[in-house]
């Protein structure tokens, strides 16, 4: 059975949500989208990681590219500053 970690945006880094997909875990990212409150669902397959959100599924071959895409949306927490708050995703 997957191990399902639920977090609000901004919680973790991206190498911590990147470590939890290799461990098999799904990761599911609480964030707001244009003002509405969503789920977004990370897993990893084989050696494709999936951001599945409920306007499209996102596939990436690699850890750096989740680990970018996790940057570009905000939903990570920046490695670099702890205490940086992210801001509205409008993709």
């Amino acid at each position: 059975m997957t191990n399902v970690t639920r977090i609000s945006r901004g919680e973790l880094t991206a190498s911590e949500i990147v470590r939890r997909l290799e461990d098999e875990e799904r990761v599911i990212i609480e964030a707001t989208v244009l003002g509405a409150t969503m789920e977004l669902s990370m897993r990893k397959g084989g050696e494709t990681y999936y951001c599945d959100t409920p306007m499209r599924l996102l596939t990436f071959e690699n850890a750096d590219e989740m680990r970018r895409c996790l940057h570009r949306f905000r939903l990570a927490k920046s490695d670099t500053t702890a205490d940086e708050e992210p801001s509205e995703i409008h993709a």
